[in-house]
């Protein structure tokens, strides 16, 4: 397995596993810094998820872009794909995360929900915002 998504606080936290990419398995910013994610290339095999994580991810609303900051499709050769934006740990809250267009569930191993230290030290370090229940210039409800 070379990536682990697991949830904290109801957020996604997302963990590469490996240093480098490896071809046709995993593509990272670790090696290509010029590269604005991370790959996981056949995610049946290299891509764990826990059930409380995949609870979050169905929640994600796919958008009409074919860019976002997540990403699971099918490629050409008809193996499922997945995608973030940003470095080898991510932490995206379902609320504000974009899903590119082509966003959908797709095959993954389940793995317990083991979430990473330091990410559980960063999430309980922040306070804990309120959504407001009415719109701050609309006065609607939210």
């Amino acid at each position: 397995m070379h990536a682990e998504i697991t949830a904290y606080r109801g957020r996604l936290v997302i963990a590469l596993l490996t240093k480098r990419s490896i071809q046709g398995e995993v593509t990272t910013s670790e090696d290509s810094p010029r590269f604005p994610g991370q790959i996981i290339h056949d995610t049946a095999q290299y891509l764990g998820i826990s059930n409380e994580a995949l609870r979050l991810l169905r929640k994600l609303k796919p958008s009409g872009e074919d860019v976002g900051d997540l990403n699971w499709f099918m490629n050409d050769k008809g193996k499922s794909v997945f995608f973030w934006r940003g470095g080898r740990y991510a932490i995206f809250s379902p609320e504000y995360c974009i899903a590119a267009k082509d966003f959908g569930i797709r095959d993954y191993i389940t793995i317990p929900n083991k979430v990473p230290r330091g990410a559980q030290e960063q999430l309980d370090a922040m306070p804990r915002v309120h959504k407001p229940r009415v719109g701050l210039l609309t006065r609607m409800a939210l």
